[in-house]
């Protein structure tokens, strides 16, 4: 008869232990105290489990950590890889960039790969629902970044999307414009659903209302649904004199769109994107744009994961950065007259 295989829960339960302590002291024994390392070895020869599991002692400068984002093709995360790269290489530490979604279909694969890796701690650009981040707490200590679960109390880098959206949509409020659309990326994600309740809140605030039609909602930030979607709404006898975009890739595209059908931006239509990407200083009419530290984000997450790996017991604090509306000619009464 088969010997029922010995899992870290069991350890766990006989130890009294977290399930990411065991899996710290499998893999991370540098990261653990003697006391506890000792702890588990027991109970691992008390359930007839080899201890050369146990990784031997090592610097902490071979840590490996783990960052995942949902997509390689969008140019936002760039800058954000950037800085959580220099904070790892700052630590010595090596930083594995692994790209796709993370659900209850794609859960066991992800915690299988951090236990291939021995991730000693995981960064997570998803937004990924509250169970599933126990699952993978379980194996490695987490951080969010931009995206973050409000209903968890793991730790987040990000910013107050539902004030910088408002804050967006009253300067443009202030500028005589109250035919505003909003094109929005996909609900699924927590920027989404702020950055469209700040947009509904200045609206409503300002006592404008704007047809249904006028929210556009995609499934994913692309470049040429948001042209057919904007395309749509400027064929129509009533066109907006504005629009907020949840995206800078969103905003180009309705700058292409706006152009098609000959009106003129900022005289004819604002238009204001989000994010500050290098695209929006350089494209024609340059836009005007929410920029939300990027490079900040991603080193200041992996400072906080190297914070927790290296002094366990610390208070680890949740980081809101600021943001800072860029006015550029997409909106800038000096363009008004550009022929």
């Amino acid at each position: 008869m088969n010997k029922k295989k010995v899992t870290i829960a069991d350890i766990s339960k006989a130890t009294n232990v977290s399930p990411a302590t065991v899996s710290r002291v499998l893999n991370h024994p540098e990261l653990v105290k003697e006391e506890t390392i000792a702890l588990v070895k027991k109970a691992m020869l008390d359930l007839g489990c080899n201890t050369n599991k146990i990784a031997d002692k090592v610097n902490h400068d071979q840590m490996v950590i783990v960052l995942n984002l949902p997509s390689d093709q969008n140019i936002f995360y760039q800058d954000v890889l950037r800085g959580a790269t220099v904070s790892a290489k700052a630590h010595g530490c090596y930083l594995l960039i692994q790209q796709s979604p993370i659900d209850h279909g794609t859960i066991h694969s992800f915690c299988n790969l951090l236990h291939r890796v021995r991730a000693a701690g995981v960064i997570l650009l998803n937004q990924i629902p509250a169970d599933l981040l126990d699952q993978i707490q379980a194996v490695a200590p987490l951080v969010q970044c931009c995206e973050y679960n409000k209903d968890t109390s793991y730790p987040y880098v990000s910013i107050d999307d539902v004030f910088a959206a408002k804050n967006a949509t009253e300067y443009l409020l202030s500028c005589g414009r109250n035919k505003i659309s909003f094109v929005n990326g996909p609900i699924i994600y927590k920027y989404a659903v702020d950055r469209k309740q700040g947009f509904l809140e200045a609206i409503k605030e300002a006592d404008v209302t704007i047809p249904k039609n006028w929210l556009v909602q995609l499934p994913e930030i692309n470049y040429k649904m948001a042209y057919t979607a904007v395309c749509r709404i400027l064929n129509s006898d009533t066109v907006p004199n504005a629009f907020f975009a949840a995206s800078d890739i969103l905003a180009m595209a309705i700058i292409r769109a706006i152009k098609r059908y000959h009106f003129k931006v900022p005289r004819d239509i604002m238009v204001v994107g989000f994010d500050n990407i290098e695209f929006c200083s350089i494209t024609v009419p340059s836009i005007t744009t929410v920029s939300q530290p990027r490079f900040q984000m991603g080193y200041s997450a992996c400072e906080i994961l190297i914070e927790m790996l290296l002094n366990p017991a610390s208070e680890v604090k949740s980081i809101l950065l600021d943001t800072e509306l860029v006015i550029r000619e997409s909106t800038s009464a000096n363009y008004l007259h550009t022929p």
